[in-house]
């Protein structure tokens, strides 16, 4: 539904806001988040592999999609824009982490055999 809701125009307008936006919350937020819940509930339980790969594997955006189609469908100022970068942001993350995914957990160890 938000693809539907996006002006290109907007999207291409607003492509490096939205590629830094995602660069802060894959190389800054979502790590430090990572590590700040795991040091609360007991990092013990995983290996420092395992939180790498917690910082870089994640849902595809669904919650942020749902909030700007929310605010457009609320006209409120700036909805177009916020869901032109909505949108990159999920398209550049689904592009980077998703296709990498694999090959992180392998060169982190993490795969196991499948029998």
């Amino acid at each position: 539904m938000l693809g539907t809701q996006v002006d290109l125009t907007l999207v291409r307008e607003h492509l490096w806001p939205a590629i830094a936006v995602v660069c802060v919350l894959m190389l800054i937020a979502r790590p430090l988040t990572v590590f700040i819940c795991a040091a609360q509930i007991g990092a013990p339980r995983w290996s420092l592999q395992e939180l790498l790969f917690m910082c870089w594997a994640r849902e595809t955006g669904v919650i942020p999609a749902a909030l700007a189609g929310m605010l457009a469908g609320a006209r409120a100022p700036q909805a177009d824009v916020i869901a032109a970068v909505t949108f990159m942001a999920i398209l550049l993350t689904i592009l980077v982490q998703a296709t990498t995914t694999r090959w992180l957990a392998q060169r982190l160890g993490l795969l196991e055999q499948v029998r």
